[in-house]
């Protein structure tokens, strides 16, 4: 569910307006991190490393308040639910897509697995 609200009355408000001038709208943050013990857990579950990888980015995210907001046609929309897709390259030099479930539970629930995904 979906719910306008006005962007002057968020600290998104400046952010709103560069966005809204940018002809592709988008954000890319780069960080290099220490994913050893991360691989350490996909083999040891029997999890794929780059699925487990995007759950705990998806998980990161859904803690940010900001990312449940999405400009459209000019205005500025609150989601009560967060959908991220993330599209990496593959080894065969191919794109692979996958839509990420954000849950507390891994187990539970889990991402949501494309099929073109290796």
């Amino acid at each position: 569910m979906k719910q306008e609200i006005n962007p002057q009355e968020t600290n998104r408000a400046q952010a709103f307006e560069l966005w809204m001038k940018s002809p592709m709208p988008m954000v890319t943050l780069t960080k290099t991190f220490d994913v050893t013990r991360l691989y350490k857990v996909s083999r040891r579950k029997g999890l794929k490393f780059n699925m487990l990888l995007c759950w705990c980015i998806g998980r990161a995210a859904s803690k940010i308040e900001e990312f449940y907001m999405l400009p459209q046609n000019g205005k500025l929309y609150k989601y009560d639910r967060m959908a991220i897709n993330v599209i990496v390259n593959n080894k065969k030099g191919g794109l692979s897509f996958c839509d990420i479930a954000v849950t507390d539970n891994l187990e539970h629930e889990g991402p949501i697995m494309h099929p073109a995904w290796p």
